[in-house]
């Protein structure tokens, strides 16, 4: 199962994805969006992330990828 977590105040899920990016889906709409660690904006209908979530779930993925390329 991959790293997940809900937005306390939002109810959003933030779900790590295979390539290290971080999925946003609104189970209320069923919108979606794709970001990076940051929360920038990569793909998909949902286009704004909480930043702080964001890091939680994307954060390590991005840190054992570069570790890996060194």
């Amino acid at each position: 199962m991959s790293k997940q977590v809900i937005h306390p105040l939002t109810g959003q899920v933030y779900r790590l994805t295979e390539d290290g990016l971080v999925e946003v889906t609104d189970p209320g709409t069923g919108a979606r969006g794709i970001f990076d660690f940051q929360a920038r904006w990569q793909s998909g209908e949902l286009r704004h992330a909480d930043l702080q979530m964001a890091g939680w779930v994307g954060r390590l993925a991005r840190r054992r990828t570069t570790q890996r390329e060194q």
